[in-house]
């Protein structure tokens, strides 16, 4: 059997594929295509949410099928934006099959990297890289200074919070850009893991497990305070005093685990998550900061 994922013009997030390949998840063990592309030909724009789903499938993928690929955007940017943000020296190290040739050039300046894709394996390595996050942010003069601490330590909650409870694999990942353009100006803090997902991780406590009978249920309950899959009672504070930080006007907080989907803030009306029809292999937070 072959599995070809073919991505939208404008893909956001792994929520804008088509739902006809939605079932095929590369974590479950009856997972074994023969060969596996996943096409991103037709993408013009790819933000970091779907930058971060194509990592983490494909690196959960590589090792279940004979032959996987990443197919480039024909948008000779895009596909630069790609090389520049590591994705494709990551996927390439672990056996994808990528066709970089002539892609080469100055990234758009109004797409600045803050923090390229960096691997996220250990607690002490989150307390690193957000360091060197807030360094960087010093030294850039981009957006607003007052920002910076806040991006720093956003992204170090939603890492902490992957590294913790994911059970992942491939480990974590997370990436932080800041865009510039007509609409406005802002940073994005971006996690992802190819673990076992919220619901699973809040049923290792047994107090929670009949309170979480589905993906969309644990991603509300995880953004309570003091709630944890631990039961420690000094454990839980992350993703709760991620999603009241980012209840401040423009900010958005997306979690997308398995079939659970929350889009909150910004333009979103959105208040609880929801049944996704197309999953995401794992968790993945991001934090959209008006910059």
């Amino acid at each position: 059997m072959d599995l070809e994922i073919i991505a939208p013009e404008r893909f956001n997030n792994a929520a804008d594929r088509s739902p006809r390949s939605a079932s095929k998840d590369p974590r479950k063990a009856s997972f074994a295509p023969q060969r596996l592309d996943i096409d991103l030909r037709e993408c013009e724009f790819i933000w970091p949410a779907a930058v971060l789903w194509c990592l983490v499938y494909g690196l959960l993928s590589v090792s279940r099928s004979e032959e996987s690929r990443l197919l480039l955007p024909d948008n000779l940017g895009v596909a630069l934006y790609l090389k520049s943000v590591g994705l494709l020296s990551i996927l390439a190290d672990d056996g994808v099959s990528i066709d970089d040739q002539g892609i080469s050039g100055t990234p758009n300046p109004g797409e600045q990297l803050v923090l390229p894709i960096r691997s996220l394996g250990a607690e002490s390595e989150v307390d690193t890289v957000a360091n060197e996050v807030l360094d960087r942010l010093q030294d850039s003069n981009i957006g607003s200074t007052n920002l910076y601490p806040v991006v720093s330590e956003v992204f170090a909650e939603l890492a902490l919070n992957a590294v913790q409870h994911s059970d992942s694999s491939i480990a974590a990942f997370g990436l932080i850009q800041f865009y510039q353009s007509e609409s406005g100006r802002r940073f994005i803090c971006a996690v992802a893991d190819g673990g076992i997902g919220i619901r699973a991780s809040l049923e290792r406590n047994p107090g929670l497990r009949r309170r979480v009978p589905y993906e969309w249920t644990a991603i509300d309950l995880a953004l309570e305070e003091g709630v944890s899959g631990t039961g420690s009672p000094s454990r839980g504070i992350g993703l709760f005093g991620v999603s009241d930080e980012m209840s401040r006007p423009g900010r958005q907080l997306i979690i997308h685990s398995g079939n659970g989907l929350l889009i909150a803030g910004g333009t979103s009306t959105q208040t609880q998550a929801t049944r996704c029809a197309v999953p995401f292999p794992g968790t993945l937070t991001l934090a959209s900061i008006p910059a």
